[in-house]
Parts: structure tokens; sequence; C-alpha cells
């Protein structure tokens, strides 16, 4: 991400509610919007980390993403912390509600279990810091050290509101890890070596070398403490840590250990960092059992209880066992498709379709997904679900199949003669509509038979994509587009808003309906073609978009202002398109997006699979306002826009936008404490229109304005 968004995201969260949303059976919460996983079910993000305390349990990992379980593991929720970086380490302060986590140059303390958290200033700010988070230890409620990147160690005495600097960790290379047994007496673990202090990190003493790198410590017990490392290196400590011996690994294939938790001084769980094996210990490490993951990876280890085991890895994937550790099972998982297209049929019910065959269904909003396969091995290209249950599957070969039970069975139907098909469009149970390059074939009896429909007006219409509205069906090539008020029997041309190609078309009604070209301009009309007015709302270009009515819609867009990498992000608005407001959504960008009545779902990546039934939105609603003095100049000059956003967090980032020439350029200005802020910019166009959007926090919604126009006046 830019460097400039990536504080954006930041600094928002430094104080708050962080939301806990989505249910444990279900989809996990996006960490960034009202937006939840249903494929992987608990989010596509790695995770890295995790901890129990009894049966409340975190797992932290990439791209902001902390989840919380309160049944040791059995479900999750999702927490909205608004952070884009990744969070590498999270440990417990003292009890299972006090819980720390932090990557990079964050880190956030929350003591009701994920309801609010703060920041720990531990430097000036969450973008840059003279170095990072390496590891830290809180041993009690108020005692906690940090040990940073270049092996700094910070120490707080009140539960990191402030911070002392202490003696540095005496070896090089950085400290992988460190864990504090009681406020005064910490270990550390830096290359080979284990570096012990008594004294509150004034003075450190090597006690064990062992010459390869050690990753992890764990404490077992009042007197026993492990470290394992590279090449299955493990050492033992049975007085406190004073003195350490290597214990042999034997029955276990190569690897690195990178993760360690006891239940007890003899049952321990090892994961590898390669995150392929999951090691057993009943014994005090004298013997080994070695398991495969049963999902995508075990990165991390936690022992709940002497009996209840939990691993975390790759892909949000999670395990649970509750026999210490001898057999795992997998909780959520995720389909493994590439999908190309989602559509839903009502609230609850949608579909994704995609290469060699691949379709699954959701029958909970999105919450979880199934595979209902039709039995064919060429790509999805179209779906239609008049009804909960009936379904009409087209396929890249032009075969279409029906579904009556959900998609539990199929069975092919004959289309009659080949149109080329590209799109399917169903008004309901009986009338089914096939959209062809070559023309049209109707059916009025689910698909029994079709007949062609010979209309004047589709001759040498080259149809590529269809939507309904109500009983009327509106279908567009790149340089037509026509209406039909008979589900598909007769059709109309409708006037195209310019001379450019159409890329895509959303009706909500016979009157209303919105349309981007091939410039990625976003068009609306009211009154079925006849007048058309571009949406300068949005800030940037947009391509995909779906509209559930009049007022409620999706945009999808590949960046928010002038950062770098590409995400997942959309943009939503309520008054049918007047203003935006943007989402972060996916760490990859969403390929498809469909809204129907209450809920939206969205396709990022190849299989990541999101929806919402709340519109996206967390936190407090805001509003955010720009002007500038004088729309109208005399000759081109500079101008400057001011803006104010309420509720505004200081050092938020405003993106202010502005169109001129046909092309959408962008400014990011950091507002203030009072939620001011300004732009300045150099109009030398005739007609210039600028805008501004801002990303929500954890606790506040996202906000866009509506679009000013500034003229300069043409010489005479």
């Amino acid at each position: 991400m830019h460097m400039v968004f990536r504080r954006a995201l930041l600094l928002a969260a430094v104080t708050g509610a962080l939301t806990l949303i989505a249910g444990a059976s279900g989809g996990v919460n996006t960490p960034h919007s009202g937006w939840y996983s249903g494929n992987p079910t608990l989010g596509p993000n790695n995770l890295a980390d995790i901890v129990c305390a009894g049966s409340t349990c975190y797992a932290a990992g990439a791209f902001g993403t902390l989840l919380r379980s309160t049944d040791a593991g059995s479900s999750w929720s999702g927490v909205v912390t608004g952070l884009t970086l990744d969070l590498r380490r999270v440990r417990l302060a003292g009890g299972p509600d006090s819980v720390v986590v932090g990557g990079g140059c964050s880190l956030r303390r929350s003591d009701n279990g994920g309801a609010t958290f703060q920041r720990l200033p531990f430097s000036a700010g969450d973008l840059t810091c003279p170095s990072p988070v390496g590891a830290f230890s809180f041993p009690s409620s108020q005692v906690g050290y940090l040990v940073l990147g270049n092996n700094a160690v910070l120490s707080t005495a009140d539960g990191g509101q402030t911070f002392t600097r202490r003696t540095a960790v005496p070896m090089i290379p950085a400290a992988a890890d460190l864990l504090c047994t009681s406020d005064m007496t910490c270990f550390a673990v830096s290359g080979g070596s284990v570096q012990r202090t008594t004294d509150g990190a004034v003075t450190w003493t090597e006690v064990a070398q062992f010459g390869l790198p050690l990753f992890a410590l764990e404490q077992a017990d009042a007197t026993t403490l492990y470290a394992v490392g590279q090449s299955l290196q493990l050492l033992k400590s049975v007085d406190g840590g004073a003195t350490w011996e290597k214990k042999a690994v034997a029955g276990v294939p190569p690897g690195d250990f990178g993760s360690i938790r006891c239940s007890d001084a003899d049952n321990c769980l090892l994961a590898t960092r390669q995150g392929n094996r999951i090691v057993r210990t009943t014994d005090g490490a004298d013997t080994f059992t070695a398991a495969t993951p049963p999902a995508e990876s075990a990165f991390a280890v936690e022992l709940a209880s002497a009996t209840r085991g939990l691993a975390v890895g790759n892909f949000g994937s999670a395990v649970v066992s509750d026999d210490g550790g001898d057999t795992w099972r997998v909780v959520g998982g995720r389909l493994t498709d590439e999908f190309t297209l989602v559509e839903a049929a009502t609230d609850r019910i949608a579909y994704a379709g995609g290469l060699a065959g691949a379709l699954a269904r959701t029958t909970d909003a999105g919450q979880t997904w199934a595979s209902v396969s039709p039995p064919t091995s060429i790509g999805i290209r179209a779906v239609a679900a008049p009804t909960a249950s009936r379904l009409f599957v087209l396929a890249d070969d032009g075969t279409v199949q029906r579904s009556d039970n959900g998609g539990a069975s199929y069975r092919l139907l004959n289309t009659g003669t080949p149109v080329g098909a590209s799109d399917l469009v169903a008004t309901d149970a009986d009338h089914v509509v096939l959209i062809g390059t070559r023309g049209v074939r109707r059916s009025i009896d689910g698909g029994e038979t079709f007949s062609a429909v010979s209309d004047r007006d589709l001759r040498g219409a080259g149809l590529l994509m269809a939507d309904t509205a109500g009983p009327g069906i509106f279908a567009a090539g790149r340089l037509r587009l026509l209406f039909s008020p008979n589900g598909g029997l007769t059709w109309r041309r409708i006037r195209r808003p310019t001379t450019s190609r159409i890329h895509s078309i959303s009706f909500v009604s016979t009157q209303t309906g919105y349309l981007t070209d091939t410039s990625f301009r976003l068009w609306k009309t009211t009154t079925a073609g006849l007048r058309w007015s571009e949406i300068l709302s949005t800030g940037r270009e947009v391509g995909e978009f779906d509209f559930a009515d009049a007022r409620n819609g999706f945009a999808i867009v590949s960046r928010f202002g002038r950062e770098v990498l590409v995400r997942g992000y959309v943009l939503r608005t309520t008054d049918g398109g007047a203003s935006w407001r943007p989402q972060l959504v996916a760490p990859a960008f969403i390929r498809d997006i469909d809204v129907t009545g209450g809920a939206a779902h969205a396709l990022a990546g190849p299989s990541y699979l999101y929806a919402t039934t709340s519109g996206g939105d967390v936190g407090t609603a805001r509003t955010l306002r720009i002007t500038t003095r004088g729309r109208r100049l005399a000759k081109p000059g500079s101008i400057t826009i001011s803006g104010r956003l309420s509720r505004a967090a200081a050092g938020e980032q405003a993106v202010v936008s502005m169109k001129a020439g046909g092309f959408w350029r962008s400014q990011v200005a950091t507002v203030a404490s009072n939620g001011t802020f300004v732009s300045r910019w150099r109009v030398t166009r005739p007609r210039s229109v600028f805008v501004a959007h801002i990303l929500g926090t954890a606790d506040l919604t996202g906000a866009g304005t509506k679009p000013i126009v500034v003229e300069v006046r043409k010489k005479r």
C-alpha cells in the first residue's frame, strides 16, 4: 500500500471501539469494514500467532487480522481493527480479556475482550518508527516489555501508557522472541543464544548458546522452559532458565520449529515454520509424534487445556484437537475453485460460478458456501436463479442446464440453434432468455423448449450482457442498448449516453438504470434512456458495479486515492450516486459484485467470497464537505479546495480528486483535529470537477462529498 494511505488506516484506529462482527459458525468479519468472508470461512488472510486463556482465544495475522473465540477455537469472530499491516504477534496481559496485538510500528491493547482498543505509544506514530516491534511480553497486567527490531528494549509499568528504555539485548541478529516469567525476569532468544535478565532488563546474561538460530520460547510451569528453532532444535530448562540442555528430536521429518505451547512440563505442541507439521510430546520432549495439519498449514499452536489443542496458518486455516493433539479437525475451511462471477437469487441465496464447471451456493447470506457444481468441466459463463430452488446455468460452450433443487441435481436443456450465448436471464421460474452475439432465444416453459426471437432491433446487436427489471429485460452489446418490456418477446432500442462502447449495465426499473462505458465513466438515466447524466462523485474511473434499487448500489475500484497496490475496494452509495463512501473489503481486487435486496455479495481474487447484510459500513456515520472560493475563474489559475469532516480523528487522510479533460487526478490532504483540511490545485481546463472521500476507521464510517464544479471562462 502507498505510504500515505497506510498512515490513513493506521492513525484512524488509534483509540475507540473496534467492532466484533460475524457469527462463529459462519463467515468472519473483515478487519476493515462491515463485510464478512464466507470463503475462506475465517477469511483469506494468513494467521501467524495464537494465544488462549481457557476458552478465550485470539489469533492474529496478515492485513490487520485479529480473530476472537470464546469456545476454545470451535468458532471465531472478526475484530474490525482498521489496520492493514501484518499483526505478527498476540499476547495476553494478565487475563483473558486483556490482549495485546502488534506488528510493524503498531501496538494495540484491549482490556475488554476486543470491544475497544487503545494504541500503546512505544513510537511517535504507526506509520514510521526507528525500529519495528520484534516481540513483547506482559507478565502481569501493568508490567510489560518490548524488544524492537534493533534489539532495543522498552518497559512499561502502567500497562503500556508510557515506556522506559532499558538495556538492549546484547546479541545480533534481532531477537526472535521474548518471554517474561515475572515482572523482573525475562528471556530473549537471538540467533542461537538465550539471554536472561533478572532485574527488569537493566542487565542481560547469556545462559545458553547452541549455534543454530532460535525462534520461540515457552514457559511450561514454574521451573520448566523450552526454546525451539532451526533444524528441529529444542532446548529445555528445568531450573527456571538458569541452565539449558538440548533435546534430541527423533521421528520428525526435517524442518524448523517456529512455535511451541505447553499445558504442563510434559505435554507440549510444536509447529514448524514451514507449516507442514504439528508435533506432539507427552513426556517432556523425550519422544515425539508428528502429524500433517488437516488444513492449509499450521504456523502457530496453542493448548487451551491439557486436551484442547489449536493451530492456525495460511488462508485463515484453523484446526482443533480434543485429545491434546493426537487427532485434529478443521474449523471453517475453503473452496479452492477459481470463480469468475457471483449472482444473488435472494437476500440469503447466491451462487458463484467459475472455471472448470465450478459452482458454489450459499443459503445463509454468504456466511458459508458449498459446492453445487453441475456435471460439466466447462467454465460457467452465467447463472440465473429466479427462485430459491430453480437455477439455470450457462456454460462456456453454450449449453444450458437446469436444477430444480438448488443445485443438488441438473438436467441438460435443448436450447436449439446456437446463438453465441453470452448471458442468461430469467424473469421468473418459467421465462428464460438466452442472450447471444448472434441472436436471442426464449423459453416460456422453464427451459423445456426454446424459440428464436425475431426482431429488427436484434439484428447485428452483438449482445454481450443482460439485466432484469421486473418483467422487463435490458440487454447490451458494445454499441447497442435494447429493452424488452415483455420478457424478451419484443425489443426496442434505448439511446446510449455517449458514443463510447458499453462496458456494463444495471437497471433497477423500466425507467431507472446505470451504465459504464469503456472509458469507465458512470452514467444514470431515470427516463429509460431518453436522458443520461454522468455521475461525477466517484472520484475515479469505475468498471463493474451493481444497484439494488434506485438509491443503493456498489461500484468496484482497484485503488483508493494515489496508492500503488491493488486492493479490494468498493464505493457505496445510498443516494443514487450523488455521493459515495469508500470501503476496504479484501486484500485482493474485487472481480464481481451483485446486490439483491438487503444483501451484497462480492468475489475477490480467484476465490475469496464476501458478503454484507449491513451495507458494509461500520461505526458512527459522519459527513464530509468541500468548498472553494469562487467557482468561476476569469483565467486559468490556482485554487484551494477546503474541506471539513465531522467526527474526525486527527491525522486521517482525505483524498481530494479532480477530473479535468476526461482524466481523474488525486491529492492526499491531512485532516486536522477539528476536521478541516485543504488541497491546492492548478485549474486550466474550461470545466474541472472536484470531489473528496475518506476511508472509514474501526468505529467511524467512510464518507464522500457531492461534486463541485469550477469553470474557467473562455477568452473572447
